[in-house]
């Protein structure tokens, strides 16, 4: 059996079309954008550094290399032609945040530039041809250019790992620029810095890389066997699997090398860094990897999917006049199908389920995180008095943190002195969260006599959250002030909005995320501060 057709024999196992994670190697493949080491040469070059002596400074460790050349760079960048002339001051302020930015700036411009420039080969240009109509699910890469995005013009891109964490993600049909991209300068992962900052931000990504590489097969294009920060990722990954679950994995992850001097492709077994099973590919060139890629049959290109899931995502959260709302996630569609009917559409969602006026009010399926995602960005717009009614005292029941207030304020059942109107009428779970105070939330054991050594405890909102990890930052919260709290509520807001998605993905965090949504949701909107 041929490559071309055991590829194809192999994908046929899977369900789901594969995602592509993608390394600098394509980049040079098809735009010659010069390796990491050359690209700070250059830099370095450019104002008279020697490359040597970074290189040996940095016991040859690039981030730290990188990391030494932004100080020399930005003190003479300032006085070069681009520098003085380059942005208008406005624009300065925006994009010259750190020391790090002048040498990130010109990288990007640089990087920029190399996509007008595909190479001049016709084998090429056919290679990326047919790389443009392949049907995967979508792309994980940490090239900083836009080569991808112009294959995948109908992909929703996420620069970074808080593009990522904030923007609203359905995991198809969409580009992850882990590293940053040349579009936003400042979001390149590049100095030792950077990647101190990036790994503290990790679970979040792995977490949602853990889903990928569960759901989907993988295939890694454009790396090397020795590269430190794919095998870091993939370590993190794997490090969720016991032993004896690994061999999952093999048939799931393909790592393709590309080896000119090679007649033809191959597929084998293999392991790489001592205990990753792959599928292991060298290939002279990714035609054929393209060509099964592209033949590839699709039910639903990615793009239109996750548009529908996108519009399934908008009706949970709105109260549509016209129909009736099914309101499940679009993952979970198929449960129940047996016992339940159901039509899906395209911006249309009914299911009948517990009762119909609740299935029109688009109430369905409401949990726990869909009421602490509304508290934080208060976009739905429910029927209040049904989620009073009939949501909350279902959630109550097996869930401690829940917040209240907010829906009750909604379904004007508050006074403006705090007091609750036809208290008597509330449902048992709803009553007895109302005598609740941010005391309430606090523990007496080992958080409490830290949170006495804390002085930011006393100071303000900004000066726990920048001094401490987000973790320790939750845990300290309930000993606050609330007079404090209710004068930094604002910036408590943006915190949590920033880290929502990060926190409730984290088993570790979500607990004491959802008590400091309580907080918040007690001091806001009870009317009793």
């Amino acid at each position: 059996m041929n490559f071309k057709k055991k590829l194809e024999e192999h994908f046929k196992q899977f369900e789901a079309s594969p995602v592509l994670f993608v390394g600098s190697g394509v980049s040079r493949r098809y735009l010659g954008v010069p390796c990491w080491q050359d690209l700070l040469k250059h830099f370095a070059e450019a104002i008279g550094e020697n490359h040597i002596k970074l290189k040996t400074k940095s016991n040859g460790d690039l981030p730290e290399y990188a990391q030494l050349l932004v100080s020399a760079y930005a003190e003479k960048w300032w006085d070069t032609e681009e520098g003085q002339l380059a942005l208008s001051e406005k624009e300065q302020e925006k994009t010259f945040i750190n020391e790090q930015s002048p040498l990130k700036l010109s990288i990007s411009k640089y990087i920029e530039n190399a996509h007008e420039n595909i190479i001049d080969n016709d084998e090429l240009k056919h290679e990326i041809s047919l790389f443009a109509k392949a049907n995967i699910d979508g792309v994980i890469t940490t090239n900083w250019d836009v080569f991808l995005e112009s294959l995948f013009p109908k992909f929703t891109t996420f620069i970074g790992q808080d593009g990522l964490i904030t923007g609203r993600s359905h995991g198809i049909a969409e580009i992850y620029k882990i590293h940053g991209c040349c579009t936003e300068p400042n979001s390149l992962i590049l100095t030792s810095s950077d990647y101190d900052k990036y790994r503290k931000k990790n679970p979040y990504l792995s977490s949602k890389l853990l889903t990928m590489f569960i759901e989907r097969p993988v295939i890694f294009l454009g790396y090397s066997l020795t590269d430190e920060h794919i095998a870091e990722i993939l370590e993190d990954i794997v490090s969720c699997f016991p032993d004896a679950s690994l061999d999952f994995l093999q048939n799931k992850l393909l790592f393709v090398e590309w080896k000119p001097e090679l007649e033809e492709a191959d597929i084998s077994d293999s392991v790489i860094h001592k205990k990753i099973p792959v599928k292991y590919v060298q290939a002279p060139s990714y035609k054929e990897i393209f060509e099964v890629l592209s033949e590839t049959k699709k039910r639903i290109p990615a793009h239109l999917f996750r548009m529908i899931k996108d519009e399934l995502y908008e009706l949970v959260l709105t109260d549509d006049p016209k129909g009736k709302l099914y309101v499940r996630d679009s993952e979970k569609i198929e449960e129940g199908a047996n016992t339940t009917e159901f039509v899906v559409g395209y911006g249309a969602i009914s299911m009948v389920k517990k009762s119909e006026s609740m299935a029109a009010k688009g109430l369905v399926g409401l949990e726990r995180v869909d009421l602490i995602r509304e508290v934080v960005f208060e976009n739905g717009h429910y029927d209040w008095e049904c989620v009073v009614n009939d949501v909350l005292p279902n959630i109550c029941k097996g869930n401690a943190r829940i917040p209240i207030f907010h829906f009750l304020n909604h379904a004007n059942l508050i006074n403006p002195d705090g007091s609750i109107i036809n208290e008597s009428e509330l449902a048992g779970g709803v009553l007895s969260r109302l005598d609740i105070t941010p005391v309430t939330f606090q523990s007496q054991g080992w958080d409490k006599r830290r949170s006495e050594t804390v002085p930011e405890v006393r100071v303000g909102i900004n000066e726990l959250y920048l001094a401490y990890d987000f973790g320790f930052f939750l845990r300290m919260i309930p000993y606050m002030e609330p007079g404090l709290i209710k004068r930094d509520i604002d910036e408590l807001l943006k915190i949590l909005k920033k880290h929502i998605d990060e926190a409730m993905s984290t088993q570790i965090l979500s607990s004491n995320f959802c008590r400091l949504v309580c907080v918040y949701d007690y001091i806001k909107n009870s009317n009793r501060f």
